[in-house]
């Protein structure tokens, strides 16, 4: 995918002991298999995109969709597929953005936050593309409902090249732990009832939520429809 992505260069000192905290605001998601529906909960909490952020495209795009995904969820897998595909054909028109974030829902995964904290940490250690191959990883090796194994991170991060010590030790010091946890809290403040949850920021207009996984068809007549308020 030829597009333009920004590195998170983030630095936590010491081990930041916030997993309780992560569950206890997980508790509260439920994901949920109905119709996604527009315009859920409250958008207008979304967090300002920032350098920090996962981005893919250009991050001054007039519209944006800032997601908030658990990367074992089979639903967030699903949109994963859909965004990559959608961001092959805006991205290097820089006409979209897409700001990835995380939301894990620990009483459904118990790996979620593992999970997005690991991704972190390939994206630190390793090339501009290392974060997102990392999610692709383990989604392609745990598809569906699956879950993948922490014990297999050690594989993913030889496979993507990253140093292995390091990659350990920014697991076990919980590097990421706290950008994590600021994904989760502002994912609930901004209206997520599941994962993927998304915002849609459009310049000039107030932005909207997308509850779920919208299809490719669904999600391209979204981004047509925001791509036109800001013409």
């Amino acid at each position: 995918m030829d597009t333009q992505k920004l590195r998170r260069d983030y630095f936590l000192p010491g081990a930041i002991i916030l997993a309780g905290l992560i569950i206890s605001i997980a508790l509260y998601a439920i994901r949920t298999e109905e119709v996604p529906a527009l315009g859920a909960g409250d958008p207008s909490m979304v967090r300002p995109v920032n350098p920090d952020d996962r981005i893919i495209g250009n991050p001054e795009a007039k519209v944006k969709l800032v997601e908030y995904a658990d990367i074992d969820s089979e639903f967030s897998k699903q949109f994963q597929a859909t965004m990559q595909q959608v961001m092959s054909e805006y991205a290097p028109g820089s006409q979209v953005a897409w700001i990835y974030r995380h939301f894990p829902l620990l009483d459904q995964h118990a790996a979620a936050a593992s999970h997005a904290e690991a991704a972190e940490c390939a994206g630190f250690l390793g090339d501009s593309d290392a974060f997102w191959r990392f999610i692709d990883a383990l989604q392609s090796a745990a598809p569906g409902e699956t879950e993948f194994p922490v014990e297999g991170y050690a594989s993913v991060a030889a496979q993507l090249g990253l140093p292995q010590a390091e990659f350990e030790t920014c697991l076990k010091n919980g590097r990421f732990t706290k950008k994590v946890y600021e994904d989760s809290t502002n994912a609930m403040l901004a209206g997520a009832e599941g994962a993927p949850y998304t915002v849609v920021l459009i310049e000039g207009q107030e932005p909207f939520g997308i509850q779920g996984a919208l299809s490719y068809e669904d999600l391209k007549r979204v981004i047509a429809e925001s791509l036109t308020k800001v013409q």
